[in-house]
């Protein structure tokens, strides 16, 4: 069956396309396009119509892809910029006028398709906590029966618009941090833009491999190595660094230091990187549903 995923995230818009096979995914294509829809909306608490517009004109490629490829079914969200902006209707309205069915999800539904799209793709010993760092959330996904689901207000972009110091960024994180014990034997992984360029950073890759990617260790060391790099280079140095896309380069000191924090407040040495996120997790809830639209 093929199928589609959207993720409308404050950052950007991506789009995946794969065949679900016999328990296992086959990707057709998968695209990332920063749109950058948080813009801005620090200040203000609104969507900026020139974001509205730059994320409708997307949306609108994303849909003619998926037409033609012919999917069964797709399914197209939208995360934490949409969810806390003040004109949210009014933006969910445009989209949908333009011929979009967009879902406008919470923090617990983003953060269990994040679940669900690494669960389906690494194996642990332990069942892992799972955390994504989005440009505007960030979800922890603790192991259990039922999971425990936090959602904090703090990403790469809310985080690099404010100017945030460590000090603000570790408060905001505080109530992630303390599920600490309860964490204590389990691995984490990480999702999400920032842990993976992390990676294509420190393999240089100046193409992105997915493959390399999924999977990666970073320890405590190395993401404290790859913050002081960041952070002590000029923005117009970053854009040119093998790994980082330009359009990240800005945002990518902060994103790094919320992981590194995060790293530190829960004690672990080291992090698994997952390219296996929500999209996955969206494909395979529309595989065991069979919606279609």
């Amino acid at each position: 069956m093929r199928l589609a995923a959207v993720d409308v995230g404050t950052n950007s818009c991506r789009l995946l396309i794969a065949e679900a096979i016999g328990g296992k995914l086959s990707t057709i294509l998968k695209e990332t396009v920063t749109t950058r829809l948080g813009e801005g909306q620090q200040d203000s608490g609104w969507l900026r119509p020139s974001a509205i517009n730059r994320t409708l004109d997307c949306l609108l490629d994303f849909q003619a892809l998926i037409k033609a490829h012919r999917v069964s079914a797709y399914r197209i969200i939208a995360t934490s910029a949409v969810r806390e902006a003040a004109n949210r209707e009014d933006f969910q309205a445009i989209i949908e006028e333009a011929g979009i069915k967009l879902d406008i999800v919470d923090g617990k539904e983003e953060a269990l398709l994040s679940h669900l799209g690494v669960e389906r793709s690494l194996q642990f010993s332990q069942p892992p906590l799972v955390i994504d760092v989005g440009g505007g959330s960030t979800e922890f996904i603790c192991p259990g029966d039922p999971f425990t689901v936090k959602t904090l207000p703090v990403g790469a972009v809310k985080a690099t618009e404010g100017d945030w110091s460590a000090g603000e960024i570790w408060s905001k994180l505080r109530e992630g941090l303390a599920l600490r014990e309860e964490i204590r034997d389990h691995p984490m992984v990480m999702v999400g833009g920032t842990p993976t360029t992390l990676v294509a950073i420190k393999e240089s890759l100046a193409e992105y491999d997915a493959e390399m990617v999924h999977g990666h260790i970073l320890t405590r060391p190395e993401v404290e190595d790859l913050y002081a790099m960041l952070d002590g280079m000029p923005l117009n140095l970053r854009r040119r660094l093998p790994g980082l896309q330009p359009e990240r380069a800005d945002i990518v000191v902060k994103g790094t230091l919320i992981i590194l924090l995060i790293m530190e407040g829960l004690q672990k040495k080291e992090i698994t990187v997952s390219e296996s996120d929500l999209l996955e997790g969206i494909i395979w809830q529309l595989a065991a549903s069979g919606n279609r639209r």
